[in-house]
């Protein structure tokens, strides 16, 4: 399935399974947000931890919330935290995320 028909009608329960979990301004970028994704591919998510939250969450807790994010979806999920996302890769995926 295509991770951008795998979300249809689900934006609202995958914003509240981000925010469940204390991530904020959830986005969706790559193919998905393109509009070329195809069966098989990923859906990349974008998310921030807020200030207060910072140091709190586990990369445990990021592989559950990464899991359950792919149940809900049905499609294999790349999930990555926007706070830590390398200074050369932020012009291409700011140019291309999708807020949820």
């Amino acid at each position: 399935m295509k991770p951008s028909h795998a979300i249809h009608g689900k934006t609202r329960e995958i914003k509240l399974l981000i925010e469940s979990y204390g991530f904020v301004s959830p986005a969706i970028f790559g193919s998905a947000a393109r509009g070329n994704d195809e069966e098989g591919s990923d859906l990349d998510i974008l998310a921030s931890i807020p200030a207060g939250m910072r140091g709190t969450i586990s990369l445990f807790d990021i592989q559950h919330f990464q899991e359950a994010l792919e149940a809900l979806t049905g499609v294999a999920v790349d999930f990555n935290v926007e706070n830590a996302m390398p200074d050369h890769l932020r012009p291409f995926i700011e140019s291309e995320m999708v807020l949820l």
